[in-house]
């Protein structure tokens, strides 16, 4: 069955809702990006977590005390895919991250390749997500000692 209009938009705010969470280092906001009701996982360059419990401590260190203070996330060239059932979808997304606290530089770039959203009963939500940060930002870690 094709995904509606308004599914496809709701999945888009998802993924800006998702990086805004981020930006604003908002941990509840960012974990109700997330289905509640099933296992989720989220893989990066910092590993992979396998429970709510893991993404948000991961989340709170990230936002916090980590390298995502001071940074602006992109979303951009967002694409939704048909999923196995009416209540599954894919969604691939670059992300562009944007220092902001410091001279303003792009200091990392990636890719959210076929994410698994699900409809729940509070909407659209992450079950499964996978960044794949390009090269560029392993050096941009060293320069910064990072």
């Amino acid at each position: 069955m094709p995904l509606s209009g308004e599914d496809i938009l709701a999945i888009h705010h998802l993924a800006t809702r998702y990086a805004l969470a981020t930006d604003n280092a908002d941990v509840d906001g960012f974990m109700n990006c997330w289905a509640d009701d099933r296992p989720v996982c989220f893989e990066s360059v910092f590993g992979t977590l396998n429970t709510r419990e893991a993404i948000r401590e991961f989340e709170d260190e990230h936002v916090n005390r980590g390298v995502a203070i001071g940074k602006r996330r992109q979303t951009t060239n967002l694409l939704v895919e048909e999923g196995e059932d009416a209540d599954t979808a894919y969604l691939t997304n670059d992300v562009v991250i944007i220092e902001v606290k410091e001279l303003p530089e792009i200091i990392a770039t990636g890719r959210y390749n076929r994410s698994r959203v699900v409809r729940t009963a509070k909407g659209w939500r992450f079950q499964r997500r996978a960044l794949e940060v390009d090269t560029g930002y392993q050096e941009w870690l060293k320069i910064h000692d990072v």
